[in-house]
């Protein structure tokens, strides 16, 4: 059934959430930083291109199961029982394939992306097989203690992990495109504690603990949080850059 194009629905505004988001998502996200960097620059560029395209072809044809689902479900009739309905037995199963391959190289990237962060680049420990799964295991009991909380959304999760990136937004836009390397490390800091605290706020809130925000849809909330993530870490970067200028010692005429 036709519906009339609506800013307030959760569709609209999760787009304006994912015009917030995309800038820094990508730079965070394990699968491309992490697995990306296996061959030389050059080959490196074009594979993001490649994967580039094809990544938006296959995200705009699985978004279109979700469309026509919606478009031809039954009154109460969930959106796997339409789709199998439309699509039948064996469409649906490759279907579900296809998440659970998708689900499982998520959680491959991530744990070995939480290796890495705490033996290698925090270097918290040793590095080496035994500490790395070690540290695997514990980041899997802690996700696994995130089901116990109240919130089962799938959602939630790309939406916490996607405001928590938006503190690399202001990198992206102060020190990699505007080339200012004079940022000092108080605004790297405030930055990223403010979108992890907002990451935090969003996932109390979706899952009903707090209702700080009031009683908009969680899809507001998510807007309302990454709108003021991105804007406040850029403020912060904007102040660093301006501290630093005003602290430096003007050169000396000869």
């Amino acid at each position: 059934m036709f519906k009339a194009f609506n800013i307030t629905e959760p569709g609209p505004i999760l787009l304006l959430v994912a015009l917030l988001q995309v800038w820094s998502y990508p730079m965070h996200d394990p699968v491309m930083m992490d697995r990306g960097f296996l061959a030389d620059r050059e080959t490196t560029r074009k594979s993001f291109i490649h994967a580039g395209w094809i990544s938006v072809i296959c995200i705009i044809i699985f978004g279109s199961f979700g469309i026509i689902a919606g478009a031809q479900a039954a009154s109460g009739e969930s959106m796997n029982e339409a789709l199998l309905r439309l699509l039948g037995d064996n469409a649906m199963l490759l279907f579900n394939i296809t998440l659970i391959i998708s689900a499982m190289s998520t959680l491959d990237s991530t744990l070995s992306s939480s290796s890495k962060l705490v033996a290698v680049d925090m270097k918290l420990m040793p590095a080496s097989r035994f500490n790395g799964r070690v540290t695997m295991a514990v980041f899997m009991l802690l996700g696994l203690l995130c089901v116990f909380l109240g919130n089962k959304d799938l959602f939630s999760a790309v939406a916490v992990s996607g405001t928590a990136s938006m503190y690399l937004a202001p990198v992206i836009f102060f020190c990699l495109w505007g080339k200012q390397d004079q940022v000092p490390v108080w605004s790297y800091v405030s930055t990223f504690i403010l979108a992890i605290a907002g990451a935090a706020l969003y996932f109390v809130e979706s899952a009903g603990h707090t209702q700080l925000l009031g009683d908009a849809h969680k899809y507001t909330k998510l807007l309302f949080i990454s709108a003021t993530v991105l804007i406040g870490g850029c403020l912060l970067f904007w102040l660093g850059i301006l501290s630093n200028r005003k602290t430096q010692p003007l050169p000396s005429s000869a």
